[in-house]
């Protein structure tokens, strides 16, 4: 894991996976995919925490087992080999 510079991004946008993982606390008041709908950079995709988190637990945002992850990821586009960027 390392972090990359604006420019290192603005340079790959198109070579990378980006994904959008906003989220904020209930009581900010405030919609991370709304947001994102709003503005995001470009070639982002979304990830929303609170769907793709376990649900049969009282813990919040908990991963999900592998297989689940594995069809979660899936379905957003992303393969074995992508270069992925989290935000």
């Amino acid at each position: 894991m390392s972090l990359v510079e604006t420019e290192w991004l603005q340079k790959n946008l198109y070579n990378v996976k980006i994904i959008d993982s906003s989220w904020h606390m209930p009581q900010a008041k405030r919609n991370g995919f709304e947001e994102y709908k709003i503005e995001h950079i470009p070639n982002t995709i979304f990830f929303d925490l609170d769907n793709n988190s376990k649900k049969d637990t009282a813990l919040p945002h908990m991963l999900v087992e592998k297989d689940i992850w594995e069809k979660i990821i899936s379905k957003m586009g992303i393969k074995k080999d992508d270069k992925i960027i989290i935000y």
